[in-house]
């Protein structure tokens, strides 16, 4: 007797898919999923027509090989709802992985990245040992996308693959190769007409233009600003609205705090800042005052965000993630705002000037450690995820705790690196961002303080240290090093060279070894 026929199901959500079982298509989440205890990841939305651009030349229907395959479903499950930290995951979750079966050069990058991920979070401290040519998986893909991208003229998904590049830059702390296929990928940029890509890889190159300006070294790391003269609309109605504007704000922001490093540090110091420095300056002070009224009737209203992977993956509400999301602009608004006024600054008093930001700053991200579950402290939990893609709080905790003199205020800052810090935000390694603030304050203040950043020692400075005690920069991304003790016992930290005031009004370099 012949076996009766059914329908197949190509319309199931993402996990059911990878199963292979058929999936009832209930929404938003499919009920297989919710009674089996597994996480729906949802349904890949129906593509546009300026999603297909072409043909695809090949289709992936069968996996090649059983690390392959591990590779992809690891992303789908771990590493894809991760990335994105608290932005919307659609990106990753749906864009990357719709590609992947159709796109070789995306399929082969998934793999990598997913390889390389697992790695990462397999690592309980260092994480330097992260590198392609230790992971034969990642390496063989990685040397395979870039095969494919060889053969295509296709602009867009050259454009998807080099943020996937970056990605595994980040991974490896690569920060020369991550810059110079960011400032690439936004050049190809300004002359892509596809919509989709418009709609979907703008605002990812928009938040990676911030990046090289903390980690380059000069203008030649600084990459061209991701369509700047974007007016600001008449309402935010989500926050993703929101999100989208400061970034362009930021960007526009660090892009002048940069060029003003000549009037701060350098020779250039006591001339005449030019015309065009201080009309960008009035044109940002502008936008970031319209920005706030427009948040401010956004936040009103509590639209609630869009990404709530992250909440059901730590077993956070959406209330948590909402205050995450409102904490993260309204903390990024006053950073800029700061940085802003400060851009032309040539001694660190200035930022004395700012403390009403910095304590509004500080009493935001309490109220998210606070709204933190204790489950979510503690591990494996806190271990999850180890790297996220995206910049989330520990540049701007940082910040707070190497600039703000407020002692009391910088101390909690300093504990909240790594309380609301990810171990590592794309190049932002938050052990050693720990480390080095807490070394900052122990120099300002005249203070020791212990592991946890507790002082130990009466401060030498418990309000304001002055001037000439003041450092003047840090390094983002300090020397490793290892230092051999009397005993000797291999320590393994950084060398760091604080730059501080000296004779005759120039500056010194101060080195020291931090261990990790």
């Amino acid at each position: 007797m012949p076996r009766k026929g059914s329908r197949k199901v190509r319309t199931g959500c993402l996990t059911c898919k990878a199963r292979k079982v058929k999936c009832d298509e209930a929404k938003p989440h499919c009920n297989r999923c919710i009674n089996s205890g597994r996480t729906c990841e949802g349904y890949v939305s129906k593509p546009t027509p300026g999603l297909l651009w072409h043909r695809p030349r090949q289709l992936f229907q069968s996996i090649d090989s059983a690390s392959e395959g591990r590779a992809l479903q690891y992303f789908c499950e771990q590493t894809a709802q991760f990335l994105s930290g608290a932005t919307d995951p659609y990106f990753w979750t749906h864009l990357v992985m719709q590609f992947s079966n159709f796109e070789p050069a995306v399929r082969h990058s998934v793999v990598a990245i997913s390889s390389l991920y697992e790695q990462f979070q397999d690592k309980s401290a260092s994480h330097s040992d992260v590198q392609l040519k230790d992971n034969s998986l990642a390496l063989q893909h990685y040397n395979a996308a870039i095969r494919e991208l060889k053969t295509t003229d296709n602009q867009p998904l050259v454009l998807l693959v080099c943020v996937l590049f970056i990605c595994i830059e980040f991974l490896q702390s690569n920060k020369e190769a991550a810059i110079q296929h960011c400032k690439h990928g936004i050049a190809l940029l300004e002359n892509t007409n596809y919509a989709w890509a418009r709609e979907h890889l703008v605002p990812v190159f928009r938040r990676l233009s911030v990046f090289p300006y903390f980690f380059g070294v000069g203008s030649a790391d600084f990459p061209d600003l991701v369509f700047v003269n974007e007016p600001l609309p008449e309402t935010f109605n989500t926050w993703a609205d929101a999100q989208t504007a400061m970034d362009s704000i930021m960007s526009r922001t660090l892009k002048l705090v940069r060029g003003g490093d000549m009037y701060r540090f350098g020779s250039s110091r006591y001339r005449k800042i030019p015309t065009e420095q201080l009309r960008e300056q009035e044109e940002i002070g502008y936008l970031l005052d319209k920005w706030q009224l427009l948040f401010q009737g956004l936040d009103s209203r509590s639209m609630l965000p869009t990404n709530t992977s992250v909440a059901e993956k730590y077993k956070l509400g959406v209330d948590f993630i909402q205050a995450m999301s409102r904490i993260v602009l309204s903390v990024r608004y006053e950073t800029c705002r700061i940085w802003l006024n400060i851009a032309f600054e040539a001694n660190e008093i200035c930022y004395d000037s700012h403390l009403d930001s910095f304590r509004r700053m500080l009493d935001s991200c309490l109220l998210l450690d606070a709204a933190i579950p204790h489950s979510s402290r503690t591990p494996p939990a806190k271990r999850t995820p180890r790297f996220i893609f995206e910049t989330g709080f520990t540049p701007m905790m940082h910040f707070m705790a190497t600039k703000c003199r407020e002692y009391s205020i910088r101390l909690e800052a300093l504990r909240l690196i790594k309380e609301l810090g990810v171990p590592r935000e794309n190049l932002w390694e938050v052990d050693q961002m720990f480390a080095i603030a807490r070394r900052v304050i122990e120099i300002e203040h005249g203070v020791s303080l212990n592991d946890l950043g507790q002082p130990v020692t009466t401060p030498t400075y418990p309000n304001f240290p002055p001037d000439e005690n003041r450092i003047r920069y840090t390094p983002t991304e300090p020397k490793a090093a290892v230092y051999i003790d009397q005993s000797g016992k291999e320590i393994r930290g950084w060398s760091v060279g604080f730059i501080m005031p000296g004779h005759h009004d120039n500056y010194s370099i101060h080195s020291e070894f931090i261990a990790a």
